[in-house]
């Protein structure tokens, strides 16, 4: 019986390593793609507010998000990393709704 040859097990590792980066690079792009469909009906919501004379900021609307994403949070993504996340998307979203 042959012994496993070292380059075909590392070859076989690197090749892995690339299809499961392959599959990273494809969530990014959905996340990236969510991101901006987020946005763009912050947006939205911006015009609205705009029309109306509401200020942008919604203290109360920016603590339900975070409540409600931090509730459905199942890991491995730990808390303060996902506080992080919303964070800069929110801060983002208020960015938008002032230039709409």
């Amino acid at each position: 019986m042959d012994k496993p040859n070292k380059d075909n097990t590392t070859d076989d590792l690197n090749a892995d390593i690339r299809a499961l980066r392959k599959a990273i690079d494809e969530i990014d792009e959905k996340i990236l793609d969510l991101i901006n469909e987020r946005l763009l009906l912050a947006a939205q919501i911006g015009h609205f507010k705009k029309q109306c004379g509401i200020q942008v900021t919604d203290s109360r609307r920016e603590k339900e998000i975070m409540r409600r994403v931090l509730e459905k949070n199942n890991g491995p993504l730990c808390n303060d990393g996902l506080r992080n996340i919303f964070s800069a998307i929110i801060a983002e979203g208020r960015n938008i709704q002032r230039t709409s």
